[in-house]
């Protein structure tokens, strides 16, 4: 077996080289120890009437699934590959030739153990569409019609061989090209390696269309039922019956109001940004079909982010800041989310960023996006060491993604006007009582822990006190100073500890609805907010009398 698996991809480096020098690699494939393969070492670059970045794109796509789907991935991120490569391989296709009804037909027996006209009354065998990594077919299933996608035969086999080949090649460069360390490509390839497998699992699909259906059945969008039938390899849906945006994108007829179509998309996608944090985070119009009415309904969810509370509200200040042409408050946010350290020449940043907003202050709203691309799409901030983190190039991918099909709708689109409000309503949202509550429920654990370890910490500081390991030279009144602070101290904790029990005990009740309830809160924690309250203000006001702030 590991014979086997050693010749495979003895064979698959070999069509790799060859692909590498045809498209003028040969000095790569010289430098990085490959050169018994080269048919012609001295095969120059320069030679090639072609643009760079477009033989990058043309090696990619000629060697298939597995380096299409890392080349798509790495037209994400501008800001490590540059702006020129990042646009050229977004012109990769996914498109591959279509598997034969025989051969797709056994990845499906293979799941379910029984024939494809044993559960389907009828059964398109001609797909509908190719991908790499699987096709769509569309059926009836009990009467209902519905999309299957199916993987290709062997398609894991020939990604895992393609992966070991890459994490091989990615060392070699790493180790025998110097200018290629920054790129840290042994790193974007085990990154992508734990992406692809997840695409591999239709299961997971079928979980993130069903998040989707729950979270967005109020709101004004579409999203096909998955049936429990789908297994790893095969993913029954509801099939969406509507005209793909890039139709309606190329249409000038007036069927469709694109004006709408182009907010509705945006409020959709921005909701789920902000407010759920649980996005589609690939929105090209392939994936976008409207419906009648201009509704609009989403496919393919293999490519998801995700974004946490504290993250989604780092963000929603960051843009509002952005908005309101605050320098200053760009700069401490992005301090606050770790962006922006001691290390950064906080000056001169200050005056890229005052140069960035200049650029598009004054229009109408302003324009966040464009300020967003550029910041992860020029070296603006990375010529000073700033590294953005991968989870808010996502996000700047697909709000950059959303604007760009928005302004070709609907030319006078301004994304800001929606995001805005978005961003303004998440942070309202954290002062409102239940959000406060959800808080505070969330942190007891660690504020008990807070609770039990302190008298043990007073205990443990007072043993060494009292051993004389900590020495203190004072006369009888600074001795009695000394210990009517400690006093004053021992009393403000003793005050502070009660009051953080009695609001941990409170939220706890207010979370039950149970009982006796008073502005639709249960009494007994009602009363004990408004006593925590006191004594929290109590606090204050005899931290401030002594200036102890």
């Amino acid at each position: 077996m590991v014979l086997s698996t050693q010749k495979k991809n003895i064979v698959r480096l070999n069509q790799i080289t060859k692909v590498l020098i045809k498209y003028g690699f040969g000095g790569i494939v010289q430098k990085i120890g490959l050169k018994t393969m080269l048919s012609n070492p001295f095969n120059k670059e320069d030679t090639y009437d072609i643009d760079f970045n477009e033989r990058v794109r043309l090696v990619l796509q000629e060697l298939g699934t597995t380096f299409i789907k890392l080349g798509q991935t790495l037209s994400a991120y501008p800001n490590i590959i540059s702006l020129p490569l990042a646009n050229e391989l977004a012109k990769l296709q996914d498109d591959t030739p279509a598997t034969s009804y025989d051969d797709i037909s056994k990845v499906f027996e293979s799941d379910f153990n029984c024939s494809i006209d044993d559960i389907f009354e009828k059964f398109n065998k001609v797909p509908i569409a190719s991908a790499s990594i699987g096709q769509v077919h569309s059926a009836y299933f009990n009467n209902e019609h519905v999309a299957i996608k199916i993987q290709h035969p062997n398609i894991k086999e020939t990604i895992e061989t393609d992966i070991s080949i890459m994490k091989y090649l990615a060392k070699k460069i790493d180790d025998k090209i110097t200018q290629a360390k920054s790129y840290n490509l042994p790193g974007i390839v085990e990154e992508f390696e734990r992406d692809i497998y997840k695409e591999l699992d239709y299961t997971i699909e079928a979980k993130n269309i069903e998040h989707f259906r729950s979270m967005l059945k109020e709101d004004e969008v579409r999203i096909p039922n998955v049936y429990k039938n789908s297994t790893k390899h095969v993913l029954i849906m509801e099939f969406i019956k509507g005209i793909k945006l890039n139709t309606v994108l190329d249409n000038n007829s007036s069927n469709y109001d694109k004006k709408h179509i182009a907010y509705l998309g945006a409020d959709i996608f921005f909701k789920q940004i902000l407010l759920y944090g649980f996005y589609h985070a690939d929105p090209h119009p392939g994936n976008i079909f409207i419906l009648k009415n201009n509704r609009i309904s989403l496919i393919d969810f293999g490519m998801i982010g995700h974004l946490d509370d504290s993250r989604r509200n780092e963000l929603a200040k960051l843009f509002i800041f952005i908005s309101d042409d605050n320098i200053t408050g760009i700069i401490k946010q992005l301090k606050y989310m770790n962006i922006i350290t001691e290390d950064t020449d906080i000056n001169n940043v200050r005056y890229e960023i005052m140069d960035l907003m200049d650029k598009y202050y004054g229009v109408e709203f302003n324009d966040i996006t464009g300020v967003l691309k550029e910041i992860v799409e020029n070296d603006t901030l990375v010529k000073y060491g700033i590294v953005i983190p991968k989870d808010l190039i996502m996000v700047i991918r697909t709000i950059s993604m959303v604007d760009d099909i928005g302004k070709k709708l609907y030319p006078k689109f301004n994304t800001t006007a929606i995001l805005k409000p978005y961003a303004k309503k998440l942070i309202t949202n954290n002062f409102k009582p239940k959000k406060v509550l959800s808080n505070i429920n969330e942190n007891y654990i660690e504020l008990e822990h807070l609770i039990s370890i302190f008298p043990d910490f007073i205990e443990k500081f007072y043993s060494i006190f009292n051993n004389g390991n900590i020495k203190l030279s004072l006369d009888y009144e600074e001795q009695e100073k000394l210990t009517n602070i400690a006093s004053k101290i021992s009393n403000q904790l003793s005050l502070a500890l009660i009051t953080s029990a009695m609001l941990i005990g409170s939220s706890l009740i207010m979370l039950t609805d149970r009982g006796f309830l008073i502005f639709g809160f249960p009494f007994l924690g009602f009363i004990g907010f408004i006593f925590s309250a006191i004594l929290g203000i109590i606090v204050i006001i005899m931290i401030i009398r002594k200036g102890n702030y």
